[in-house]
This record gives C-alpha cells, sequence and structure tokens, in this order.
C-alpha cells in the first residue's frame, strides 16, 4: 500500500476511528527525534540486522529537513 492510498484510507474513516487509529500510532510508535532514529538505524546496518533500500519521492526527505538529516547523518559518519 502506499504512502497516498494509506493517506485516502484515514481521510475516509470516521472522525471518532480516526481519532482512536491517532492515539494507537502514538502510544505504539512514539515520536522520536532525528537522532534517535538515525542512531537506531546505524545500530541495525552495524550488526547486519537492516540493509535500507534507497528513498522514494513518497519518502525522500526534503528542505529543513533533508538539511537536519544531513547534519545527523555527517556527525554519526553514515554521510559517506
Amino acid at each position: 500500500m502506499s504512502t497516498a492510498e494509506i493517506k485516502q484510507a484515514i481521510e475516509a474513516m470516521p472522525d471518532d476511528e480516526r481519532a482512536r487509529l491517532t492515539v494507537w500510532i502514538v502510544a505504539r510508535y512514539p515520536v522520536l527525534r532525528v537522532e534517535q532514529l538515525m542512531g537506531r538505524a546505524a545500530g541495525l546496518v552495524a550488526r547486519g540486522e537492516w540493509a535500507p533500500t534507497p528513498p522514494t519521492d513518497d519518502n525522500r526527505p526534503k528542505g529543513k529537513l533533508l538539511d537536519h538529516a544531513l547534519r545527523v547523518a555527517e556527525g554519526r559518519d553514515l554521510d559517506k
């Protein structure tokens, strides 16, 4: 399922169901800072537990998010 399809399915939900989904997502997947995400990803890669696929247009960072991700990657020696 693509990101666009997920967005459409969520937008089609009744408000109360969408609210329950939001609560579940936040409880199950707490908001993390970029540094935390990059650190966890680097650990998984280093242990050979994850081989990331190249980004797609749907999930490629842009603008300020891209700038921040590049700074974090450089700080963790992941920019090579």
